[in-house]
């Protein structure tokens, strides 16, 4: 299945200059000592006081972190409407921590140990199960806690009880901006690649009256915001914006209001099932031939099967990772052989390949 070669999930804008992301192992010059051959990136105070601003003290709360293990935590959806991500995130994380732990004894001495809670992508549900992770579970750090309306849930929670919260699964500049101490970013933001793709949009669709589909939150909110950015000052019009709920997997009144408001593109923030709804009914339902230019939340081989058949074409994405089409690449290549030993009933995708870079991170 050569999808990216026949373009029909047509575009790679490349957002970030590319961080050297599935590398091989775990990157040149291991020295296999566990620590991948580099040396900390941060100084610690030799008196642990911290008193000089260029310097980390040592922290006195060490909760989560044995002689010989660290203990962290994630919420994923497992379940419900986003369950796509989760069941493949969670998986490839995993599977790229059983193969440092095995092959390289884990960082500096210490296994990883990681323990995902379902909160199904709701944000009620995230409060509940970030707590337990806290106070019950003791973990040292959170990782790739996914969502944007999940994860406001609890933010603040977890830098208040001081808990570092690595590489949020969202662009949402919420969570980055300003720049936080404890709380990390990894996607591009939303409004950068909305700025991309409204870029796009101009120069490749002249003239286009532009419809929105937005997820209701700060999702489709920075999106939007980014695309107005991309399209300033052009001749492509935005001629309407719909939102819908997290919930809805049926988009079907959105996509007839757009077009009836004479749109000739449609922009879409929204996860693979919807984005899969938007496509199929405005190709079968509505004969809508213009383009559709998704987020890249919708970047994955599953939304091409939910799209189905022919109505992919004139339908394009944005990536920031290498796709997992990549022919030859030794990265990609190394990915599918963790998986076929550490997560055997995973199927690669592209979803998969974010996992791994992000559990590539945080070793």
């Amino acid at each position: 299945m050569k999808l990216f070669k026949r373009n029909i999930l047509g575009l790679l804008l490349l957002l970030v200059a590319a961080v050297a992301v599935i590398a091989v192992a775990c990157g040149d010059g291991d020295d296999g000592d566990g620590d991948g051959g580099q040396e900390p990136t941060a100084t610690v105070a030799a008196d642990g006081d911290g008193d000089d601003p260029g310097l980390l003290a040592i922290p006195e709360d060490t909760t989560g972190i044995t002689d010989d293990e660290i203990l962290l935590g994630s919420h994923l959806p497992l379940t419900g409407v986003a369950g796509i991500y989760g069941n493949a995130i969670g998986p490839s994380i995993q599977a790229y921590i059983a193969y440092i732990n095995e092959t390289q004894g884990g960082v500096h001495g210490r296994k990883i140990r990681l323990l995902i809670e379902d909160d199904a992508y709701e944000p009620p549900q995230t409060n509940v199960v970030v707590r337990k992770l806290v106070e019950q579970d003791g973990i040292f750090a959170m990782l790739s806690g996914l969502g944007t309306a999940q994860h406001s849930a609890v933010f603040e929670y977890l830098k208040e009880n001081k808990i570092p919260d690595l590489f949020v699964a969202t662009g949402a500049t919420l969570f980055t901006e300003p720049i936080s101490r404890t709380t990390f970013g990894y996607n591009p933001n939303y409004i950068q690649e909305g700025t991309a793709i409204g870029q796009f949009i101009v120069d490749n669709f002249p003239g286009a009256k532009l419809g929105l589909i937005l997820q209701n939150d700060d999702f489709g909110g920075d999106g939007e915001k980014g695309i107005i950015v991309g399209v300033e000052g052009s001749d492509v019009e935005i001629v309407a914006s719909e939102t819908y709920e997290a919930a809805n997997v049926d988009l079907t009144s959105q996509v007839q209001r757009v077009i009836n408001e004479g749109a000739t593109a449609i922009a879409i923030y929204a996860l693979p099932r919807q984005a899969g709804s938007v496509v199929s009914v405005a190709r079968d339902q509505l004969s809508f031939e213009g383009p559709i230019i998704a987020s890249g939340v919708a970047a994955d081989q599953l939304t091409l099967a939910l799209m189905g058949g022919e109505t992919v074409e004139n339908v394009f994405t944005v990536a920031y990772l290498k796709p997992l089409e990549t022919e030859g690449d030794a990265g990609i290549e190394k990915h599918k052989e963790i998986l076929a030993q550490y997560a055997s009933d995973l199927r690669p995708s592209n979803i998969s390949v974010y996992g791994q870079s992000v559990a590539e991170l945080l070793i």
